[in-house]
């Protein structure tokens, strides 16, 4: 029996009653679990981020700049913000005094009252990040996904539809590519709030 894996971004329970499975019913459960974790990795990947509250050490070269961007966010609590001695590749790290940092907690940028230089990982930050309830958006939009590859579990893409109540669910074949995919599911928008893509000025 397959089990949810621990960066699951929704419940079984959901996915089943987007299928219209009733909760009693177990003998799809397999199936579904196998499904939502391949989904909630796909979602992962394509966003380039984790999501599930876990705690983190980045080691990020000194570029001359007053803001370092992390990986992960949001941040939950203190940080600790340490650089390395001038000894290469030696983890002889000491921390920096928190007077002379602070963290945006949301956007995951730790902001400097001076400018980090130095190569070869010179910083260091410890941290903890992510979320302890995954955000109720993400985790629908992570069911639609996983429902669809119930749906298409044996690898071919057919015109299929379903009723949610009021609402009509019509998958379409020839999809090609993720972003596609979720475009179609009409979660793109949903998941492209959360990816960690660099801001392109216009």
């Amino acid at each position: 029996m397959a089990t949810l894996n621990d960066n699951a971004l929704c419940s079984l329970d959901d996915v089943k009653e987007s299928l219209g499975i009733a909760s009693s019913d177990t003998s799809y459960d397999n199936l579904i679990i196998r499904k939502i974790n391949q989904a909630s990795q796909a979602i992962e990947n394509y966003c380039e981020r984790s999501f599930k509250a876990a705690d983190y050490v980045e080691d990020i070269n000194g570029t001359d700049t007053d803001e370092i961007t992390l990986k992960q966010r949001p941040i939950n609590g203190d940080i600790t913000l340490s650089y390395r001695g001038t000894v290469e590749n030696l983890d002889n790290f000491y921390d920096v005094n928190s007077n002379y940092y602070f963290a945006d907690t949301t956007a995951g940028i730790v902001k400097l009252l001076f400018n980090a230089n130095g190569k070869w990982s010179a910083w260091r930050v410890t941290y903890n990040a992510g979320y302890t309830t995954i955000p109720s958006d993400l985790a629908e939009a992570c069911a639609d996904l996983a429902a669809y590859y119930v749906m298409n579990a044996d690898g071919n893409i057919n015109v299929q539809e379903r009723q949610e109540g009021q609402r009509r669910v019509r998958y379409y074949p020839g999809i090609q590519g993720f972003r596609n995919l979720c475009v179609q599911l009409g979660i793109d928008q949903v998941i492209d709030s959360y990816a960690n893509w660099p801001l392109i000025s216009q």
